[in-house]
């Protein structure tokens, strides 16, 4: 039986690809023979072991979604908040860094068909390969920041991180500057496009290198805070910048003055969408104001003054959401158009934007995604060729769903997929951001998978293949540790859910599709020979609990019960004392089951109320009774199986984003908001402000908090916009911990006492280990401020 993501599957179904809607077997790890206590559980067979994808059909190309809501996360107001510029981390005194990256960089066997490891390595929103160079190649990263390769030709290129150190790592857009004739000029603009509800890192500005990337400058910070930046133009002192919520904007002096052109020189006021130039004339741009009635432009001056070229688009209404353009061989221009979610209309004109000729319009999102996953790029050769990218196809696997256009063909007859059964049985990742073309005259494409270079693409003999190499931009929202294995899992956004395949194999692997959910693990219950790990996708979909050895191969696994409010990311918690016992955070109502590790699990809902993402602890060495969540602005406490709100917390307090306890003593508890970190030592008869320095040292969007109790003394961590910070238990001086983690937002923390290490998964740069050093006092670090 298979049943829709929101479904239970069954019992018999091993591990699947679960991509937003439905499930596809994969190839399991390895058959083992299970013990007689576990004969409930599914054990992995050889005919599941052996199965493979097969790719799905091209879509039809002519009928449009009109009905169906977004893959993707909704953005939450409650974790909104504007942008600031973030204080300057702490310097770094010594070389030798103390975080260790672990990967994904990538991951195998995902959920596309690029041979020969289905590799993806997280969300790529924007593309800028050099214009000689078919190995040199730059790309922004949603959350990741700016990557450089000079070797992308080769199967497994290698990667250069160019921003660890900078702001923000959110990247809306990259570009060369075309009138460095050497080719070591590019602009960069932040901001904020996840598909993970937007989240990320503050908005503030660009940046800017004139030596190919070994210095980038941060230009803009203020005049350009909070813009959502998704165009940017370099052309010498002149940059340009455009912001779906602010405009555009130009500088004269390579951005030390910034003026707002919107409302000036012909362009209205209002959030622009794109900024496209012509290759045959360094100062011709194309742009489109959004609003209730969308309008384009035309600038034959470097952006000073825009003519209106609107006559002939049909379509526009305030539902548009994104206006796209291409120029390409003969300046001839593109656009597309994006309502409710898909595409709305193709529109091809000869003469600059004076008049338009409508082709037809390829279904290119079933997903509904196409304001985000919208990518047009003209071919640099033929006039009549266009390429077009969306979301997803409406069948499994779900991969991408990409389209080639043909002006001089017969209306109804213009597109061809160029993915599946017309590239080889190759397709790339879903949720398309970018395309743009190398040197060599290959299509490359960038999306919520990573970056993918499609051979041939103007015939169906060529095929897609993996741009990937080292790449380490996973957004990991949640991750759980498995002592018996050794082994981290994570729950990504829209990536699924991987598993290292080693402790130190920086190249994990695949187990589940979907947006990856909320993990735990269990190492008591079967040590020290197995393990279980919970794992879901998104709205508690396909929960399950898989059985894996000691080896890290899989025995079993067995659907477990889902529940009536399930949220996005729908959090769950292992009981510290109790294996048993898991507690699941509704929307509105608590459920617990205290049989998780049997054959049979049960859920009972226990009622409000509630709980904030991720925001839920329970158990204590000492108490198997207690629990705190978090729900809005403030704390529940577990008692006698009743969650009541503890003392309300200090002035200010707003969403609770996580909560945490000391092990040994249930009564000292911990709660951070976006800004503030929260402590009682009367198990939240009342709290206390503990925010102390850290807002002065880290950009805000405080996301994780975790109790470490050490030798060298009892801490807390928190994983904030700018990184780790830590302070004494009973103190509030906040200081960074370790050197060599980016400025990244981190989004879950877990310590193992096992190893005195603390693991932290980030929201673009996947997963961290921090160790520290015995005897040293857990504080050493390698600062100053």
């Amino acid at each position: 039986m298979r049943m829709s993501l929101h479904g239970v599957m069954s019992p018999q179904e091993p591990i699947c690809r679960l991509r937003r809607g439905a499930a596809i077997t994969v190839g399991l790890l390895m058959l083992v023979a299970l013990p007689s206590a576990t004969l409930a559980e599914v054990a992995t067979t050889p005919a599941a072991a052996q199965s493979t994808l097969t790719p799905g059909l091209p879509p039809p190309m002519l009928a449009r979604p009109r009905n169906e809501l977004s893959d993707a996360e909704p953005v939450d107001p409650a974790e909104e908040r504007p942008a600031i510029v973030p204080p300057t981390r702490a310097k770094l005194r010594g070389v030798t860094p103390t975080w260790e990256a672990l990967g994904p960089s990538p991951t195998e066997s995902a959920q596309l068909n690029v041979p020969p490891n289905d590799e993806v390595s997280g969300a790529i929103h924007a593309i800028a390969p050099h214009p000689t160079d078919a190995n040199t190649i730059y790309v922004g990263a949603v959350n990741g920041g700016i990557w450089k390769t000079s070797n992308a030709t080769v199967a497994q290129p290698v990667w250069v991180p160019q921003t660890e150190d900078l702001p923000s790592q959110s990247i809306g857009a990259i570009a060369f500057d075309r009138s460095d004739v050497t080719h070591q000029t590019l602009i960069a603009g932040t901001g904020r496009w996840s598909n993970f509800g937007q989240r990320g890192d503050d908005e503030t500005g660009i940046y800017y290198t004139t030596d190919g990337g070994a210095n980038w400058a941060h230009l803009g910070a203020t005049p350009l805070l909070g813009q959502k930046i998704l165009g940017v133009s370099a052309r010498g002192a002149v940059l340009m910048v455009v912001s779906r919520t602010g405009g555009l904007f130009r500088s004269i002096d390579t951005g030390a003055n910034w003026t707002l052109v919107s409302g000036t020189g012909g362009l209205p006021t209002g959030g622009v969408s794109d900024l496209e130039a012509d290759p045959a004339d360094p100062l011709r741009f194309y742009t489109a104001v959004l609003g209730a009635t969308p309008r384009l432009f035309r600038s034959d001056n470097g952006g000073t003054n825009w003519i209106e070229i609107t006559t002939g688009i049909t379509g526009l209404g305030s539902g548009i959401g994104t206006i796209r353009f291409s120029v390409g061989a003969a300046s001839t221009v593109y656009v597309a158009t994006v309502d409710g979610g898909a595409l709305e209309g193709i529109f091809r004109s000869t003469t600059l934007g004076s008049a338009w000729t409508p082709m037809d319009v390829p279904n290119l999102h079933p997903g509904g995604q196409g304001t985000v996953n919208s990518a047009i790029v003209a071919d640099p050769v033929d006039v009549n060729i266009v390429y077009l990218s969306g979301d997803r196809i409406s069948a499994g696997p779900f991969t991408g769903n990409l389209a080639r256009g043909n002006a001089a063909a017969a209306a109804g007859s213009q597109f061809t997929s160029i993915m599946d059964g017309n590239a080889g049985n190759t397709s790339p990742h879903a949720d398309s951001r970018d395309m743009e073309f190398d040197a060599n005259g290959n299509l490359l494409e960038s999306d919520d998978g990573g970056l993918y270079r499609r051979s041939n693409p103007t015939s169906s003999a060529g095929t897609w293949a993996s741009v990937i190499g080292n790449l380490n931009v996973m957004e990991v929202h949640d991750l759980a540790h498995d002592r018996v294995a050794d082994i981290i899992t994570i729950g990504t956004q829209d990536n699924g859910t991987h598993m290292q395949q080693n402790a130190s194999n920086p190249r994990w692997v695949f187990i589940n599709g979907g947006d990856g959910g909320d993990i735990a693990a269990d190492s008591v219950s079967l040590a020290p020979l197995s393990g279980f790990r919970y794992i879901s996708s998104q709205n508690l979909g396909g929960f399950r609990r898989v059985r894996f050895s000691n080896a890290n191969a899989q025995q079993a696994s067995l659907g477990l019960p889902n529940i009536a409010d399930p949220q996005f990311v729908t959090p769950i918690e292992l009981n510290r004392a109790n294996k048993a016992r898991m507690l699941i955070g509704g929307v509105s109502t608590l459920y617990e089951s205290i049989n998780i590790n049997t054959a049979a699990p049960i859920l009972a809902p226990l009622g409000g109320p509630g709980a904030n993402r991720n925001a839920m602890v329970f158990g204590s060495h000492t108490d198997a009774n207690v629990a705190y969540v978090g729900k809005n602005a403030a704390v529940f406490k577990l008692t006698l199986g009743v969650f009541a709100a503890t003392g309300a917390l200090p002035a200010g307090a707003a969403t609770v984003t996580d909560v945490t306890m000391d092990p040994d003593d249930p009564n000292r508890v911990f709660a951070v908001d976006d800004n503030q970190v929260f402590r009682s030592i009367n198990g939240g008869a009342t709290w206390q402000d503990v925010t102390g320095n850290l807002t002065s040292m880290s950009s805000l969007d405080f996301r994780t908090i975790e109790f470490i109790a050490d030798l060298d003394g009892d801490v807390v961590a928190v994983g904030t916009r700018s990184g780790v910070f830590t302070a004494p238990a009973n103190a509030s001086t906040w200081s960074m911990l370790g050197v060599g983690l980016p400025d990244v937002l981190v989004f879950d923390l877990q310590y193992l006492p096992s190893t005195r290490s603390l693991i932290a998964g980030t929201l673009g740069r996947g997963v961290w280990r921090h160790t520290f050093p015995s005897g040293n006092g857990i504080f050493a670090n390698s600062f100053e401020f």
